[in-house]
Parts: C-alpha cells; sequence; structure tokens
C-alpha cells in the first residue's frame, strides 16, 4: 500500500533504550516496516533530546523533501520531561508540522504521550505538574488528529504505559522488546 515511510521525532521514535530477552535493539519504526509484506522502505530521521520546535526545525523539511506516502510524528515529551513546557508554542509547532505533513498528501501516524508518571519515582507534587502538561499535549495530539483525519495511536490509554516490563531502567524509553510491540500497534492500527 505504502511506498516509503519517514518517521520524525525524538528517542523515542530513534529507538534508545535497554536491550532484554536477547532481542535485539531496533527502533519500532524498524519493527514497523518489518511487519509489511514486503517491508517498507523507510528513513528514520528521529533524534535523542529534540523538543518539538527542534524537530521541526531539524527534520520537517527534509522529511517532505523525501516525499514519503507516509510519515509519522511523536513528539513533546522533551519539552515537558526537560522543564521546558510551553503550551502554545507546543501547539503552534505541532499545527505548524502537521498543516505541512498533510498537505504534501502523505497519511500521517501521530501518537500521544504514555503516562510516565505511572513508572516515574517523583515527588506527588512533581508529578501533578508533568501528569497535567501531559494531558494538554495530548488534547493537542487529539484535536489534531480529529481535524486532519490523522491515524492516531493512543499510547496514553494502552495496558503498556503501565507495564514495567516493556520500559528501560531509565522508566522513560522503552526497551527492545517494548518498541517490537510498539511496533506491532502502529501496525494493526495503520491496517
Amino acid at each position: 500500500m505504502w511506498k516509503h515511510f519517514v518517521a520524525i521525532g525524538d528517542s523515542f521514535t530513534e529507538g534508545i533504550g535497554d536491550e532484554v530477552e536477547e532481542t535485539p535493539l531496533k527502533s519500532w519504526v524498524h519493527h514497523f516496516a518489518e511487519l509489511h509484506e514486503p517491508a517498507l522502505k523507510y528513513t528514520n530521521l528521529a533524534k535523542r533530546g529534540l523538543i518539538t520546535k527542534e524537530i521541526r526545525l531539524k527534520q520537517l523539511e527534509e522529511a517532505l523533501a523525501l516525499e514519503p506516502d507516509l510519515v509519522s510524528l511523536i513528539a513533546g515529551a522533551n519539552d515537558i520531561l526537560k522543564g521546558r513546557w510551553n503550551f502554545n508554542e507546543y501547539k503552534s509547532e505541532m499545527e505548524l508540522m502537521v498543516d505541512a505533513l498533510s498537505k504534501s498528501g502523505a497519511a500521517v501516524i501521530i501518537g500521544n504521550l504514555p503516562d510516565f508518571t505511572a513508572r516515574l519515582p517523583l515527588p506527588d507534587e512533581k508529578k501533578r505538574v508533568i501528569k497535567e502538561q501531559l494531558l494538554q499535549a495530548n488534547e493537542v495530539v487529539r484535536s489534531l488528529s480529529s481535524e486532519y483525519k490523522l491515524m492516531l495511536i493512543d499510547f496514553w490509554n494502552h495496558p503498556m504505559a503501565e507495564d514495567n516490563t516493556f520500559w528501560s531502567k531509565d522508566l522513560i524509553h522503552p526497551n527492545s522488546i517494548g518498541y517490537k510491540k510498539i511496533g506491532e500497534i502502529i501496525f494493526n492500527r495503520c491496517k
């Protein structure tokens, strides 16, 4: 169905984390592409540590130049976890990227953020603030998904968000089993 998949985002899409159970550490993008028959050609532009604005500045133009017919955008965790949350900036950056990607004619996969507070050992007040920001980000994602008719991956409500067997020791990044599972979740959503 699709010929070229391009992924943009941060470490969640790049695929950093722990290797477990002798399962090689590969991004969910790789697993998602491998589930297609034949395997889907892909380009993963995602890089760790980037906030949403940096993803737009460093990856959007390159992604569009590759002329993909399928693209994914998952962003916002670093804006929140690095303490740089700015709702209006996040909303604006996501709108700019989704609009440009949609106008390119590519099908767009967008994901909301899982509840990191379910796993991270943080003081209650810090958890409350982070959870509130995650919910704000996820409302932006939900709204854009509805407006542009995107393929929404709901990580917030997925059971794996609270299952530590899928997460690296840092409790933020998936482990090698987690990335495989995420690839399957996204593949099944896009069928």
